[in-house]
Parts: C-alpha cells; sequence; structure tokens
C-alpha cells in the first residue's frame, strides 16, 4: 500500500504517522510504504533573484528535511521516504500522489466548520475537492487494536466505492476490524434500500458487516452516532464540493468532515 502523508512538524502530522504505524504494527505481513511530504511556501522571483535559485532551493530543502526527519522518530518500523516541494499546499499534495500513485492519502488535521474552512482556508478541504484518490483525515484521537469501521451509505455510487476500498484494503483495519454499514433514513424500506447493495459487495468479498439503522438529520446522526464511542473510524463518499460550495450550498461530507472527531476516511467513486 502506498500512503502519502504531508507534513509540516505539527502535532496533527504526528498522530496522523503514529496512526499508520499502529495499523502497519497489526499487519506487518502488507507492508506499507510511506512518503512523508514537506511542502514549503513559494518563494518571491525577486528573492530567487537576488540570493539564487540554487540557493534558494538548497534552503528550502533543508528546512523541509529538518521537519521531516524531526517526526521520524514516530514512523517505528515502516519503510518511509522523505520528499521536499515548493509551491501552493493542496495542489501540491494532490500532484504528488498522482505522481506516486498513491493508495491512500493521510492527513492529521483539526475540525473546521464549513465556513470556518471557507474563511480560513483548509488544506484538507482543497485536498478533498481536488483530489480523487481515498483521503484519510486523523483527528487527535487515534484507536488502538481491532476497530469498529462505518461505512455510511446511501444510495449512490459513492457507497460502492466506499465498501470496494474497504474491502480490497481490508489489511489496514485490522485483521479482528468490525465493520458497520450505516444509513441515516426515515423509513426500514429506504434504510434497506440503500444498505442491502453495498452489504452484497461484502458478502462477495466473505468480510461480515453488521447494518446499522440511524435516524434524523444525516450529518447530525452520524457524528452523534460516532461520537458516543461506538466507532473507531468512519468512511464516507463524497463529492468533493469546494469549500465555497459547500458553506453556502451545503454538504453531509463536509459537515461530517467538521464535526466528527474519529478518523474520517472519504472516497470518490
Amino acid at each position: 500500500m502506498r500512503i502519502l502523508l504531508p507534513v509540516d512538524g505539527s502535532e496533527h502530522c504526528r498522530n496522523a504517522l503514529r496512526f499508520i504505524a499502529s495499523r502497519q504494527a497489526l499487519s506487518p505481513e502488507k507492508e506499507a510504504t510511506v512518503e512523508l511530504l514537506n511542502v514549503q511556501h513559494s518563494i518571491p522571483e525577486a528573492v530567487i533573484n537576488a540570493l539564487g535559485l540554487d540557493s534558494v532551493r538548497k534552503a528550502s530543502q533543508d528546512e523541509g528535511m529538518k521537519v521531516i526527519d524531526a517526526m521520524r522518530e514516530d514512523a517505528s518500523d515502516l519503510d518511509v521516504r522523505a520528499k521536499v516541494e515548493g509551491g501552493e499546499f493542496a495542489p501540491v499534495i494532490v500532484r504528488e500522489a498522482d505522481h506516486m500513485d498513491a493508495d491512500l492519502i493521510v492527513m492529521g488535521c483539526r475540525g473546521l466548520s464549513a465556513m470556518e474552512g471557507f474563511f480560513v482556508g483548509s488544506v484538507s478541504a482543497k485536498v478533498i475537492s481536488l483530489t480523487k484518490r481515498p483521503l484519510l483525515l486523523v483527528r487527535d484521537k487515534i484507536p488502538a487494536g481491532a476497530m469498529r469501521v462505518g461505512i455510511c451509505v446511501d444510495h449512490s455510487d459513492y457507497a460502492h466505492a466506499a465498501a470496494e476500498f474497504v474491502v480490497n484494503q481490508r489489511e489496514f483495519f485490522g485483521k479482528d476490524a468490525v465493520f458497520e454499514v450505516i444509513n441515516v433514513s426515515e423509513t426500514e424500506e429506504t434504510f434497506h434500500q440503500a444498505v442491502e447493495p453495498v452489504m452484497t459487495v461484502f458478502e462477495d468479498a466473505g468480510v461480515p458487516a453488521e447494518r446499522v439503522h440511524l435516524k434524523g438529520k444525516v450529518g447530525d446522526a452520524i457524528c452523534n452516532y460516532a461520537g458516543e464511542g461506538k466507532l473507531d473510524m468512519l468512511v464516507i463518499g463524497s463529492h468533493g464540493y469546494g469549500n465555497f460550495r459547500a458553506a453556502f450550498m451545503g454538504s453531509t461530507a463536509m459537515r461530517i468532515t467538521a464535526g466528527c472527531e474519529v478518523p474520517l476516511l472519504v472516497l470518490k467513486a
């Protein structure tokens, strides 16, 4: 499994690296290659001309490597590679994920509401809007041992994409992981219409999964369920709306991204 982890030296990024290391320790037979990517701010052209391109590039590389080297102690036995790039954070992350053909992007982050993300700027929200690759957001709470993983489904292709990723990368979640297929709806009929096609994906792969029926407003119901300690990770499908559209049109995925305290895996069809 090829994993891209953007790092800036923060405790959020350290938590994300520790989480990956803990998953690898549970499934050592499925080795993961992790690239630690540090993105340096773009240097104004006037500075480059004044100091010289080589000097500026070396200073930028040295600064980025300091950040990466300081985090290696949290990598345990992971196969870690390092890379430093310059430019705008989100586009560089997405470009590097495509370049290395990453199976998963992992980012340590704090929660931002859609409105906060619009005004303040959330790198993770921008990456969600730009990439087509699976993205795992890790908060400060790191689950240990076997996980209970909730896969949120509706009637879209995104639900199938989430289920297929889970069964194809089951080792990442740990051999003793428990999976729940979750749908928020008001009637039993609607619930089964959404859940049963996804259950088929698990059944065909021989992966046991439980059905969970929630009611209420979708984003709130899912966040509340996870917040009650019933889940260690959430998996959702997303259109990948940008911040502007999410702030003013509303996006269930963005609501969950902002309000969920457990690690959140976001996938697209």
